[in-house]
């Protein structure tokens, strides 16, 4: 694990602007701008089961499809660009990392799209074999770029196959990430929220409040990338 850090670190540094600028561009407008016309989602009850839980996350898909699905697909480029960066040797440009992140995206899409509906499934089955399934797909974007596969199903494999024998591991290394983001996510909504509830206008406020959340999401999901690129560089050349 601190291995894996410290590798995260050093990419941050080596590539911060690079990082700052597609993660605005590609992850952090998407949530903006997707937080500010769609409706809110419905918070479930304190006797709400999981049955009810799931109903209403696919009752509120259903009606928004196709803005979450092309939020999704931006977010998805985003994240192939800075692997491309990470991860291609020829040390491409950024305008040449979003030409290759162009062409792996839409084989990338269908094996994230076979990664949702398995995980899915097996949170289904009490949690935890949902959870033990996201570690042994993190390596899916870092091989559809670095490897140049094509193939889906041979994408997951792959990821599969680097993954082997690591998974807990890597849920352990997960959970501090999503740990801290849901604290730093508390913490600061918390005082956002009432410095706009006593000093601003509402839709200041709502915005505020939006960007606060957005700037933590963003913040998680290219640690998220990071972490991946991280863990495919210290394990693929063994593999």
């Amino acid at each position: 694990m601190t291995r894996t850090w410290a590798d995260v670190v050093a990419m941050t540094r080596a590539n911060l602007d690079a990082i700052s600028a597609i993660a605005g561009m590609f992850i952090l407008l998407p949530g903006l701008v997707s937080g500010w016309l769609l409706p809110a989602r419905a918070l479930p009850d304190d006797k709400a089961t999981a049955a009810d839980v799931l109903n209403a996350n696919a009752a509120y898909i259903s009606a928004n499809w196709p803005f979450l699905l092309a939020s999704a697909v931006i977010v998805a480029f985003g994240s192939l660009v800075l692997l491309c960066l990470l991860l291609d040797r020829r040390r491409p440009t950024v305008a040449d990392a979003m030409r290759l992140a162009l062409r792996i995206l839409p084989f990338y899409m269908v094996a994230s799209a076979i990664q949702t509906l398995v995980v899915a499934g097996g949170l289904m089955l009490f949690i935890l074999p949902g959870v033990y399934l996201v570690s042994r797909f993190i390596c899916i974007a870092p091989v559809a770029v670095a490897e140049g596969n094509r193939r889906p199903l041979a994408i997951i494999a792959r990821s599969f196959q680097l993954t082997q024998g690591r998974g807990w591991r890597i849920i352990l290394l997960m959970a501090v990430v999503v740990l801290v983001a849901v604290v730093l996510s508390t913490v600061l909504g918390t005082i956002f929220a009432i410095i706009g509830a006593l000093l601003l206008p509402p839709d200041i406020a709502r915005f505020v409040n939006l960007l606060v959340g957005s700037l933590v999401e963003t913040g998680l999901a290219v640690t998220v990338t990071l972490v991946s690129a991280a863990l495919y560089r210290q394990i693929a050349p063994a593999t």
